[in-house]
């Protein structure tokens, strides 16, 4: 009862928000790191595979990024472009400063505070949050039967909090076998496969970014340097399993396949396959997306099935305005139930500027996502709003024109003195990331 309640309070805040200001458009989860540069608004990952004749009409009147434009003056760009493989990337750096509990708690001493939502034990002081490096090759179309991969790695404090299981999953961060506070992480590695079945099917075979979430590891892809609660502890991070999307009509797709569960890959906590499908409808400028999970996700636990059900709404208003909505449950075994509903507006005032703004209220039932049951608390809500700017400085330069830095203003609180032992914290932060 008490679920269903949030859900249906929350729903109504989330809606009345997305009817007042922006959301970020969908992209596909092979070109969530490959925007166009300098672009302000922040699309959202979807189902549909990025094809090399979609890429190549859409690139067209655009300039190269950095890295393959620096790799055209040695004459090596044109080669990579002939067998359609893409190098590119990201680098980000940020700093938080919290009012409430101002000083530096060192590492590893806040171990219920994921660095993804904020830095943590790593607040006041600069941090190198992910230098990344992408390599890809799309499915060329044109050929009918085709196959492209996708590898990315990235270097920075963040992936220590995003390793899989089995993969550099080092989780120690001063001790042997931990690697240090910045460390290595493998985001992605996966084939795709390009069959011509009706209207295409495509496979994705390998370890992936997550289809789960409005917010992604990918910082060029968010509206603010700290993220959501639903990001940090309500879904996975990546997924490693064989997915298949099929385009039912132009704008409609599904995709269903099995994976290994929430952020396993080579090593499963369970061994036991999940469920994972979605669904995408596009009317317009309106997207509607709808992720479900089923999978025993707990360790050595193969009985105790989790249920993860996730609806995400964007819509562009105008070409200044867009708004977004995220609303996900989680069940396991009907005992730790959690929800969460967020809504997004950004408004874009030129190629400069552009205003973000985040609400979003979080029930972790049990205290089972957020670590709080450590503190001996049962059940938790949690509340967040954010405030921020994404300023392009030079996005008429083809080398820096995706340089964005993003300063925010954020406030928690929590019906628990759970926030670094307080019900409410203000925190100050601000990032800077350039796409390569």
């Amino acid at each position: 009862m008490m679920v269903r309640k949030f859900l249906a309070s929350a729903a109504i805040a989330v809606l009345a928000l997305s009817c007042s200001a922006k959301g970020e458009e969908s992209i596909s989860a092979a070109d969530a790191n490959a925007q166009t540069a300098g672009d302000l608004s922040l699309p959202q990952l979807s189902v549909e595979p990025l094809m090399a004749d979609d890429a190549t009409a859409a690139a067209a009147p655009a300039p190269r990024a950095p890295l393959m434009a620096a790799l055209d003056l040695i004459g090596l760009a044109k080669p990579l472009d002939a067998l359609h493989l893409n190098i590119y990337g990201y680098v980000e750096m940020g700093y938080l400063y919290d009012f409430t509990v101002p000083h530096n708690l060192g590492p590893a001493k806040v171990v219920s505070r994921d660095q993804i939502l904020f830095p943590g034990d790593y607040k006041d002081s600069f941090l190198l949050d992910q230098v990344d490096l992408t390599i890809e090759r799309a499915i060329d179309a044109s050929k009918g039967f085709d196959i492209g991969f996708k590898v990315e790695g990235f270097f920075g404090t963040d992936a220590f909090y995003t390793h899989s299981n089995g993969i550099l999953d080092q989780n120690d961060k001063e001790f042997p076998p931990g690697g240090g506070n910045n460390q290595l992480d493998l985001e992605q590695a996966y084939l795709t496969v390009g069959i011509p079945i009706g209207s295409g099917l495509t496979l994705t075979l390998g370890k992936f970014a997550t289809y789960f979430g409005y917010e992604t590891i990918n910082p060029t892809t968010n509206s603010f340097y700290t993220h959501s609660y639903i990001f940090s502890f309500g879904i996975p991070f990546t997924q490693t399993g064989i997915l298949g999307t099929y385009n039912i009509t132009s704008n409609f797709a599904l995709t269903a396949g099995v994976t290994r569960g929430f952020n396993q890959s080579t090593l499963d906590n369970n061994d036991v396959p999940d469920f994972f499908g979605e669904a995408v409808l596009t009317l317009g400028n309106l997207k509607i997306t709808g992720n479900l999970g089923i999978g025993a996700e707990q360790t050595d636990d193969n009985k105790d099935y989790t249920i993860l059900p996730e609806i995400i709404i964007t819509d562009k208003f105008s070409d200044q305005l867009n708004v977004a909505a995220d609303l996900l449950y989680g069940d396991t075994a009907h005992f730790n139930q959690w929800a969460g509903a967020a809504g997004y507006a950004q408004y874009i005032f030129n190629k400069n500027l552009a205003l973000n703004v985040r609400g979003e209220v979080y029930y972790d039932g049990h205290g089972f996502t957020t670590g709080a049951a450590f503190f001996g608390i049962s059940d938790i809500t949690y509340f967040e709003g954010s405030i921020g700017l994404a300023v392009t400085p030079l996005p008429d330069n083809p080398w820096v024109s995706s340089l964005t830095i993003r300063p925010e203003v954020r406030v928690d609180t929590a019906d628990h003195p759970n926030l670094e032992g307080h019900y409410t914290q203000l925190t100050a932060a601000v990032d800077a990331f350039w796409k390569f």
